[in-house]
């Protein structure tokens, strides 16, 4: 096949309007992802094992395992979960394996420009198989002919090929009156044209250049102000402490919130998470148990029945798998995991080998179920866990796990917290004096248990409608705050029984703290 029919441009107009300066940045890209890291290397190794799999030679004689490799793990480029394709061709007999062989063939190798056969392949009713979508021919063709196809994908979105050219000054519209594969090959071209000299022979280089001059030009965790302020003005807290959190987040990408009960850290963490990341797509929340597993956070094998209807065992993934797999698939925007009670969970445990990526976010790890392919956690994946201090489990937190996070107090007495339930009753013109009552009794609990971690939670109190009934008040009192003080007074009647509602009222009374 000669070279004009396989990858440079036809039309000598499409050339970047404005080049930018691009050399410079090669040096900043290398120091600063890193590049190339142990990962980069092992997505390389893939590619090799990946070519003779697809080679005119190794299309004779399919290697069915390998190509399923090829379209359902994130070697040489993540394509998203292929669920579809894969269980279509499971259920391929002799006959359809020749045909898929056949097809991939032809689309490789066969007559013609590539994008006569991309869109043949696209635009065919005929295809032995289900999901054979645009993902997956672009990936074999970035596999089988690396001198003249990158590994990027997607045409479209944020992250896709007709941005990165926005990017480098190139046109912003291209498809107008031209076929998917005609658009493919261009988009692709032009990008290999202008990125080839800057990484020679590296198209793996290249693509991660691509994306990390997207993610350089649209810092991934930098929502507009607007955002940031009107979840601070929700919360009725200070814009300057969210503000705080992102910076944390920013440089260590993984934060604790860890106070009292009831102090509002997991409604927090989800209406930050919002205001940083819109689309609940790209935000997931969990909540640790004791019973957490590696299986049930990250991935592990799970009973399914097959077509035929016997038993088989499935490596399902967790959402830390799915949420990290989606932030790869899409490396320009935040996405936030919230793990809730992160404490309760034995998190060596849970997160096994992961624990080691936390920190290391350029290093992969090979994972318990695919020791064959490294893992490791996308630099646009945020981490914010939650952990009540009531049943003293902050200190229980080891070294190893303190330095991976930055813990954030939410103290009722102290810090972003404090005042925050009179602000609310004053917002919803409910009972201002509750709050105080609620900081006489926290000072007391702060003397009696020596120490800021046991005292009530404001959100006991924020119920629309509240509006100051005795009766209302002492349900709230007696089935919510009361059973959690008798938890920490335990076995001490005498203390005990000055936190009772009616001994409560009578030593701090709605009259005289109206008065203070």
């Amino acid at each position: 096949m000669t070279s004009s029919q396989r990858g440079p441009l036809d039309d000598p107009s499409l050339e970047l309007a404005a080049m930018v300066d691009l050399e410079r940045e090669v040096d900043i890209f290398k120091a600063e992802r890193p590049y190339p890291s142990e990962r980069d290397a092992w997505h390389q190794e893939q590619r090799r094992v990946f070519a003779a799999c697809l080679s005119r030679e190794g299309l004779e004689d399919f290697d069915l395992a390998t190509f399923k490799r090829i379209v359902s793990t994130r070697g040489y480029g993540d394509i998203g979960a292929q669920s579809v394709l894969i269980s279509s061709i499971n259920a391929l007999d002799a006959t359809g394996i020749d045909e898929l062989r056949l097809m991939v063939r032809e689309l490789l190798w066969g007559d013609g420009r590539d994008e006569e056969r991309i869109n043949r392949v696209l635009g065919s009713d005929d295809v032995p198989v289900q999901g054979f979508g645009e993902s997956v021919v672009l990936k074999l063709f970035a596999i089988a002919h690396p001198e003249h196809w990158l590994p990027l994908f997607a045409l479209g979105g944020d992250s896709g090929k007709i941005a990165m050219l926005g990017r480098l000054g190139g046109p912003a519209r291209w498809t107008d009156g031209k076929s998917r594969g005609r658009t493919h090959v261009e988009t692709n071209a032009l990008l290999k044209q202008t990125l080839d000299p800057l990484l020679p022979d590296d198209p793996w280089g290249q693509a991660q250049l691509a994306y990390w001059l997207m993610r350089r030009s649209d810092k991934a965790l930098m929502p507009d102000h607007d955002a940031i302020g009107e979840a601070a003005q929700e919360l009725l807290i200070e814009e300057d402490f969210l503000r705080e959190i992102r910076a944390l987040l920013e440089e260590k990408k993984q934060v604790i919130f860890y106070g009292p009960p009831g102090t509002g850290k997991t409604y927090l963490a989800q209406r930050f998470a919002q205001a940083l990341q819109p689309d609940p797509a790209k935000r997931d929340i969990v909540q640790f148990h004791p019973s957490s597993s590696y299986e049930d956070f990250f991935e592990g094998f799970r009973p399914q029945i097959d077509h035929q209807g016997q038993m088989v065992y499935e490596l399902r993934k967790g959402p830390l798998a799915l949420l990290a797999e989606a932030a790869e698939a899409d490396p320009l925007t935040p996405h936030i995991m919230i793990i809730d009670e992160i404490n309760r969970a034995n998190l060596p445990r849970v997160f096994g080998e992961l624990l080691f990526l936390l920190e290391y976010r350029s290093h992969s790890v090979k994972t318990s179920y695919r020791p064959d392919e490294g893992f490791e956690l996308p630099p646009n994946l945020y981490f914010i866990g939650t952990m009540n201090t009531a049943d003293r489990s902050i200190a229980l937190v080891d070294a190893a796990l303190r330095r991976r996070f930055d813990f954030v107090p939410f103290m009722p007495h102290d810090g972003p917290m404090e005042g925050l339930l009179r602000r609310w009753l004053e917002a919803h013109d409910g009972p201002v004096w509750v709050a105080n009552l609620v900081d006489r009794v926290n000072e007391d609990l702060r003397r009696a248990l020596r120490g800021p971690h046991l005292q009530i939670g404001h959100s006991y109190f924020m119920r629309p409608g509240l509006d100051g009934d005795e009766a209302t008040l002492r349900r709230i009192w007696d089935y919510n705050v009361y059973p959690f003080i008798e938890d920490q007074l335990y076995g001490r009647e005498h203390e005990l029984a000055q936190f009772r509602w009616e001994n409560v009222l009578a030593r701090y009374g709605q009259l005289d703290l109206t008065r203070s």
